[in-house]
């Protein structure tokens, strides 16, 4: 998702497993919490990994 601009994006159970989001605009933390995603996905250093990722794929 390299450039992709998730300004206002509603990533609501959107299934992220291995995406590479390091390159994305605008990408929140409450944005990511509201998302499915797991250990191979790739995250900038703005954001952290949600808790419940892997719990859930």
């Amino acid at each position: 998702m390299r450039g992709a601009d998730l300004i206002g994006a509603d990533l609501r159970d959107t299934a992220l497993a291995d995406a590479d989001l390091t390159g994305a605009f605008f990408l929140t933390q409450p944005q990511l919490n509201a998302a499915r995603g797991n250990a191979g996905t790739r995250l900038p250093g703005s954001v952290s990994r949600p808790a419940h990722w892997a719990a859930r794929l």
